[in-house]
């Protein structure tokens, strides 16, 4: 028992830890993408194709209440949710300094009517009223935002998740969190996974 609890902290701790680097990776690069032009086009270019299909699997409409976990500082999945389906999209993260510069971007792009952007924390944000959940890649800890989706979440709603050599199955099995989610489907990306869960 007491080597099982010491792997699976160890577990979360490497897990965690993954995730970490990629939020300073990622914020990085979406600052020069708010500065630069060039790195705007690469980043956007780069999402894209990954992003389109994330919203594809998730089906997402135009009646649907979409929440994004960790936005970041160049919110391009919410813009494109939004530009491709119309669907209301609010998103959260906890770096203030994140949150002011993705509305700078979302008001620039004229998005505002469609994008609301707060600044808060998914281990403890209320997700009741939302039929779908995308999760970054950068958010951390990974579990305990999960956690907190499987106590409020409503059933059937859907989660996209991103996955990052497929730690996302070690977190459920170490949480036991195929009791509240179900995964439907998984993509494979070119560095990441993505599944779609559903609130059971």
């Amino acid at each position: 028992y007491l080597l099982n609890k010491r792997k699976t902290r160890i577990s979360k701790f490497l897990i965690n830890s993954q995730r970490i680097i990629s939020c300073y990776w990622y914020n990085f690069l979406e600052l020069l993408a708010t500065r630069i032009k060039f790195f705007e086009n690469l980043l956007m270019n780069w999402r894209k194709p990954v992003f389109l299909n994330e919203i594809k699997m998730a089906n997402v409409k135009k009646n649907d209440k979409v929440l994004l976990i960790g936005c970041g500082i160049f919110p391009s999945e919410a813009m494109l949710i939004a530009e491709q389906t119309k669907a209301k999209v609010f998103c959260i993260d906890n770096s203030i300094k994140a949150v002011n510069l993705a509305k700078k971007i979302v008001e620039k792009k004229g998005l505002s009517d469609l994008i609301k952007i707060d600044h808060a924390d998914g281990i403890n944000y209320w997700s009741g009223d939302f039929n779908v959940v995308f999760i970054a890649i950068n958010v951390w800890p990974i579990d305990l935002v999960l956690r907190n989706l499987s106590k409020n979440m409503k059933t059937n709603a859907r989660i996209l998740c991103k996955s990052r050599k497929n730690d996302i199955l070690e977190v459920f099995e170490n949480e036991l969190f195929l009791e509240s989610f179900r995964i439907e489907s998984k993509l494979d990306n070119p560095v990441t996974q993505s599944f779609l869960l559903i609130k059971k």
